[in-house]
């Protein structure tokens, strides 16, 4: 039964075209900017035109960072301070954008631009030259032209690896890497994509499975230790974390009412209070449940989630990539 409904919540989820390439082939890429000496000030404003660089040209960023990045690596080539008062600095940078893979530390494609910037203190110079900098320039809309076909390329040709190994995340018990590697296959790649979210519901259906079983095998400890509502009221907080549509939501729901008939006492309101908590929670789930395309978007959502607390959770560490 349970295959049966992860069948068609794929296929509904593999039709809906904001997960099945059709929403106009978007690729996020995460802008960063790296320089040695760079005011934080002058960062944010390179930053900002990065995400005007990418919106015009059909593209998005992300607010965390994923494996897709563009970046800006910032080299001052001249500078001079005139001995005035204030000192006037005036200096020619180099801002080099890449746009790469910082999991594979690829590089897809780069371009430069060299830059004039002064101004009373070292901000100022470099916001200066990076106003310089226009969004429609049209050396970055052949870059992200260029990245779109490696990209496209890259994935098609390395579908079948990338799957292969997040089943191998997977198959250890690395249930969320392995959705936040599919998650991060850019929809672009059509045919990989797809495949990419067959895949992530099966390993999304693994992992509510595997903790579902951890969190019931848990409530029974406590029940069996301490039989009472104070027992009662711990195992249905493990109870209550349990996903509809684990294997294991069936035996919980057993256990549920196990506990609720030795507990039936007018004396354990607690436990009642818990016990009322823990229907109305499931009643509020299960009319979420209950439309086909909810489910669909739902786990879909759960899938990103997964993703992005992954991403979160990973030590933050210096990108570079080979150019």
């Amino acid at each position: 039964m349970k295959k049966t409904i992860i069948t068609l919540l794929l296929c509904i989820l593999l039709s809906h075209p904001a997960v099945n390439g059709q929403d106009n082939g978007l690729i996020s890429y995460f802008p960063v900017v790296v320089g040695a000496d760079i005011p934080e000030k002058a960062k944010q404003s390179l930053t900002t035109k990065m995400e005007q660089a990418l919106t015009q040209n059909g593209f998005g960023s992300t607010s965390r960072t994923d494996r897709l990045v563009m970046l800006a690596k910032c080299n001052v080539l001249e500078k001079d301070v005139a001995p005035t008062t204030p000192p006037r600095i005036a200096q020619t940078v180099e801002v080099t954008f890449i746009i790469g893979d910082v999991v594979e530390n690829k590089t897809y494609t780069s371009t430069a631009f060299e830059l004039k910037g002064i101004g009373t203190n070292e901000t100022k110079a470099w916001q200066t030259a990076f106003n310089a900098l226009k969004s429609g320039n049209p050396q970055f809309k052949a870059m992200f032209e260029e990245a779109y076909r490696k990209i496209d390329a890259y994935y098609s040709d390395n579908c079948k690896k990338l799957i292969a190994e997040a089943q191998t995340m997977a198959s250890t018990g690395n249930y969320d890497r392995a959705i936040a590697s599919l998650m991060s296959i850019p929809d672009i790649c059509s045919d990989c994509h797809q495949q990419a979210l067959a895949e992530v519901t099966k390993i999304y259906g693994q992992k509510i499975d595997a903790e579902g079983a951890a969190l019931l095998s848990k409530a029974k400890s406590v029940w069996a230790a301490k039989p009472d509502s104070e027992g009662g009221c711990e195992a249905l907080a493990y109870l209550s974390s349990i996903t509809m549509g684990s294997s294991s939501f069936d035996d919980a729901e057993a256990l549920v009412a196990h506990i609720a008939e030795k507990l039936s006492s007018d004396k354990e309101r607690e436990w009642q209070q818990r016990l009322k908590e823990y229907n109305d929670d499931k009643e509020f789930r299960r009319r979420e449940q209950s439309n086909s395309h909810a489910r669909s978007m739902a786990t879909i959502a759960a899938c990103r989630s997964v993703a992005e607390k992954w991403a979160e959770n990973q030590p933050q560490t210096n990108v570079y990539l080979n150019w």
